[in-house]
């Protein structure tokens, strides 16, 4: 059984920022949108081998049951084309220049968002996801409040970083 889940909430918050902070939080924001764009291209890369697989070719024909969703499992472990081999797959991201402005929670975080929005379209829910473009990455998210992006008494910190909020 999984961890029970505490609720949670999003709020919008504006910060006062320094120009140093601001030009190290662009910095970061940059790093992000090059993770996402790099996972982005990586689960679609998985996903046309997975829709090229024998195994997920005959998943398809299978009538809807238990039998059809092992094999859907085993064709997307085939390929990789799942959450937490792309979690890998972006773990190298923090041994590269990148690790000095991300911490693995929001790499991982980034891989996962990627990973979703893949998942989406392969199930045909969505359309075909786009990458991000500069300056278009606003927002990340860590894990927990335990690491990476915190927030304490009134501000945020990440890596060090300690931006005020305007509360």
């Amino acid at each position: 059984m999984g961890r029970a889940r505490s609720d949670s909430f999003i709020v919008e918050i504006p910060l006062r920022v320094t120009p140093s902070q601001e030009k190290r939080l662009l910095a970061r924001l940059e790093a992000a949108r090059q993770v996402y764009n790099a996972c982005l291209g990586e689960s679609l890369k998985r996903l046309d081998l997975l829709r090229q697989s024998k195994a997920y070719r005959t998943a398809l024909k299978m009538p809807r049951g238990k039998a059809r969703s092992r094999a859907f499992r085993e064709a997307n472990a085939a390929v990789g084309f799942r959450e937490y081999d792309l979690h890998a797959y972006a773990a190298q991201f923090n041994h590269c220049w990148i690790g000095d402005h991300l911490d693995i929670n929001t790499i991982q975080k980034l891989a996962t968002r990627a990973f979703k929005a893949v998942q989406q379209y392969g199930f045909g829910k969505r359309g075909r996801p786009r990458y991000k473009g500069r300056n278009q990455m606003d927002t990340v998210e860590g894990k927990t409040n335990a690491g990476g992006i915190r927030w304490r008494e009134n501000r945020v910190e990440w890596l060090g970083l300690e931006l005020e909020a305007s509360i």
